[in-house]
């Protein structure tokens, strides 16, 4: 149907002929379009069929409810599905998802009618439709099925009115009519059935063969989908019912909710009409694509004439009372407003749950747009010049400049790398254009390093490294982020800190925004020193590339107030002794090239961690040493050693910040756990020599009392 007027206007397109045919859709769609022009007219000519069969739908459930309810009860379902913004955004677009829901809601009420009352032209009508319905979309059969379920309960109930053996030749009869309608669609074809790998399914020949490898080819189609943050291939069984919560206005969900109370309780709603929401439904969520909510579209006719029915009996029945009617008239203004407020862009509607501006991080593809966009980013490019609508050449960290990206781009979907705006989603935009268009300022970045984590494995070599950032000429490091933390250049300077995404935490969903939590490392210590950067890249799944992330500096990093109090000493006294040792205040020098800043306690349910902090003061250090650290009790006795140095001294450079990590076992609570002590120095690992303290001749260990968290 939304191809004949197309074909009446030009009847020689040489579709075979076309370059891409039959198999690169691409190239095919290219060469086609250029017997479409004028476009603004072939799409109207293509969705006018579309219009008038959701017009028809409107009829239809206006009749079904009359017949159930009356006349105002029909009214009021038709009033629903007038203003419900899912049916308005595809019931205008040349697809099959408003046609499907036409024909098969049409097929359904004939088979209501026959079911009621037997007659031969309500079970042509029904046969007709169904087979329609089958040709309209593959997912069509669901329609036949519910329709013979219909048929057996019917001539169950009837068997003993004596008229279930009419039922039985007749619905046999409108099955074999239907599946001839399908065949005849396909040219009355026959042949083997086989899947996406070529395998026969089936050992025998059947009619339409097409059609069933079309079904299976859905049943195990997989795509990458997104919702509530999250990205990945396959499917969630919350999908739709997250969908249905948050895609439909709240006035009809309350309607809906309230009609269908209304009615299973009062015995008004006869079983037969849950049976097709009900299986649909199922389907959908077990076996269904996560790649719109207008697949749940066939559904809705059923939510019009439940908030028909129900509500008129709710509001207008025997015993209601004059509130129940105010409370209508409220859900309605508020219903007909939202739809209003949100248009021409029904299809990016969200309830006030999320809210349209704002749907975008939550559902992506077909709930926002569907290529409908592109005549907007033409006239927005021609009004700006300057701004970009490519994916940007950088994509760890786009150049400087402004930036105009589809939603479903900034997900990932429908797009050759999926993280090729990656950086995007991590930046506020600055402007959102009719809910499905961000418009992005990306300011300029003095980026001068890159430090990447070695655990569980570099993620980034520097191919990469260079094509993502633009630059050929960063100073790359590497350092274990379990045990140590280094700052380039003392935080002064900007930079990118790339961790294997092994190393984040488990996410989950935030309350109340439901979305996915921001990544974080799962080890405090990181977490601790990431805490002035933010993460600007995730790859959450590994391709060419491991799965990482990265985090942008925001700004120079300052080293932390410690507490002053340091002793320096010789190693082999304690702490406490009168007069062994001299007492300094930080940065203390040492003869190395290191210079002391502080150390930090943090106390966690099982184990005491500190961190030392050291200065470099010389880089490049071709000699291995090692972080002396041992914990004291008040005595003097030790308590643990926890030696270390978790970055290579060739890759330091004179300015850089080292934080050593160090773990030991908690070993004291209660008050005697705040006059613990810390014994730290560093030592050449060759000679096992001690570094000595400049301003205290005779000492080569600091004494600091561990005052923490």
């Amino acid at each position: 149907m939304e191809a004949l007027l197309v074909y009446l206007a030009d009847p020689n397109v040489p579709l075979e002929r076309l370059a891409g045919w039959p198999t690169a859709y691409d190239s095919f769609i290219r060469a086609f379009e250029f017997y479409m022009l004028p476009m603004e007219r072939t799409e109207m000519v293509a969705r006018m069929p579309v219009i008038l069969l959701t017009v028809i739908l409107g009829a239809v459930v206006f009749r079904w409810g009359k017949d159930l309810w009356g006349a105002k009860a029909g009214l009021l379902a038709l009033a629903a599905l007038v203003f419900d913004p899912t049916l308005l955004a595809h019931g205008r677009l040349a697809t099959t998802d408003a046609g499907l829901a036409t024909l098969g809601t049409a097929a359904l009420y004939a088979v209501w009618r026959w079911t009621e009352r037997p007659s031969c032209r309500w079970a042509l009508g029904a046969g007709g439709l169904l087979g329609l319905t089958m040709l309209a979309k593959v997912s069509g059969f669901v329609w036949t099925v519910v329709a013979g379920l219909i048929v057996l309960a019917t001539i169950v109930q009837r068997r003993r009115e004596g008229r279930s053996v009419q039922l039985l030749l007749q619905g046999v009869a409108v099955g074999v009519m239907s599946l001839l309608i399908l065949w005849a669609g396909y040219g009355f074809t026959w042949g083997l059935v086989r899947d996406r790998m070529l395998f026969i399914r089936f050992p025998f020949r059947v009619p339409a063969p097409a059609h069933w490898e079309s079904l299976l080819y859905l049943d195990q189609y997989t795509s990458e989908v997104f919702a509530l943050g999250q990205r990945k291939y396959g499917r969630w069984w919350w999908y739709f019912p997250l969908a249905f919560l948050i895609k439909n206005p709240l006035p009809l969900l309350i309607g809906w909710a309230i009609g269908l109370v209304v009615l299973l309780r009062r015995l008004y709603l006869r079983s037969r009409l849950l049976v097709f929401p009900m299986l649909y439904a199922g389907i959908a969520i077990s076996r269904g694509m996560n790649i719109g909510y207008r697949h749940m579209l066939p559904v809705h006719p059923f939510l019009y004439l439940m908030v028909g029915g129900g509500l008129w009996q709710w509001g207008w029945g025997r015993q209601a009372r004059s509130w129940r009617r105010w409370l209508l008239a409220i859900l309605g203004v508020w219903y007909i407003a939202a739809t209003v407020y949100i248009f021409p862009y029904e299809i990016a509607y969200f309830n006030e749950l999320v809210g349209a501006e704002r749907g975008y991080l939550y559902l992506a593809d077909s709930n926002l747009d569907w290529g409908q966009s592109s005549r907007t980013v033409e006239a927005y490019l021609q009004a700006h010049p300057d701004v970009r609508a490519e994916p940007p050449p950088s994509k760890f960290r786009p150049p400087p400049g402004r930036y105009i990206v589809g939603a479903s781009y900034l997900q990932g979907l429908g797009i050759a790398d999926p993280y090729a705006y990656e950086w995007f989603r991590h930046w506020e935009p600055q402007e959102v254009i009719n809910y499905s268009l961000l418009v992005y300022d990306v300011p300029p970045y003095e980026m001068n390093w890159i430090a990447q984590c070695m655990r569980p494995a570099v993620p980034l070599d520097e191919v990469p490294i260079a094509g993502g950032t633009g630059r050929d000429d960063l100073r790359r490091l590497e350092f274990d982020c379990t045990q140590a933390w280094l700052y380039p250049g003392g935080g002064a300077e900007l930079g990118i800190y790339a961790l294997h995404h092994a190393l984040a935490g488990e996410q989950g969903l935030c309350f109340p925004s439901l979305l996915r939590c921001p990544t974080v490392p799962g080890n405090p210590f990181m977490a601790r020193h990431l805490a002035q950067a933010r993460l600007s890249f995730e790859q959450a799944y590994s391709s060419n590339l491991p799965a990482f992330m990265l985090y942008e500096t925001t700004s120079a990093f300052v080293v932390p107030d410690f507490p002053s109090v340091v002793y320096a000493a010789p190693a082999e006294i304690s702490p406490t002794t009168p007069g062994g040792s001299a007492f300094l205040s930080s940065p203390l020098a040492l003869d190395g090239p290191f210079t002391f800043l502080g150390a930090a306690a943090y106390r966690q349910e099982e184990t005491l961690e500190v961190e030392t902090w050291w200065r470099v003061t010389k880089g490049s250090i071709p000699r291995s040493f090692s972080v002396m650290a041992h914990l004291l009790s008040p005595e003097g006795e030790n308590l643990g050693v926890a030696d270390g140095l978790g970055v290579s001294p060739l890759v330091l450079a004179a300015g850089d910040v080292v934080v050593q990590r160090h773990r030991f076992p908690r070993p004291l609570e209660g008050p005697e756990e705040n006059e613990l002590w810390l014994r730290t120095g560093i030592y050449w690992r060759d000679t096992m020599e001690l570094w000595t303290v400049h301003d205290a001749p005779g000492s080569n260990v600091l004494f600091v009392p561990l005052e923490g968290e």
